[in-house]
């Protein structure tokens, strides 16, 4: 009897601990865009940074001629934008940021 009591004791201060973080707003630790969601590059007054996502409507100029630029080869399913004075490698599909290089020119 004295575990079942003693493990309900346990739960009950478990619970209370963790409550105030779960009623934490969503985004309480970051910046958040309009929609909720934490990782896109809806901010142009931010750069965008690695691990990322660039919104659909930032993505900027396709950029063909990577080696004219001293950029590297994008992996399959990779491409090279041109967003904000930096080269930007993105996941074509998702818009997730790979790599982010300033431009020199």
């Amino acid at each position: 009897m004295k575990r079942l009591i003693a493990a309900a004791l346990s739960l009950t201060l478990l619970a209370t601990a963790v409550s105030p973080a779960m009623a934490a707003p969503y985004g309480a630790g970051g910046r958040d865009d309009h929609h909720g969601h934490k990782d896109h590059h809806d901010d142009r007054r931010d750069p965008p940074r690695r691990g990322h996502k660039l919104a659909r409507d930032h993505r900027g100029e396709h950029v063909r001629d990577y080696r004219h630029h001293g950029l590297h080869a994008p992996a399959r399913g990779q491409e090279w934008r041109k967003v904000d004075g930096r080269y930007v490698l993105i996941a074509v599909a998702t818009g997730v940021i790979a790599d982010v290089v300033l431009a020199r020119r």
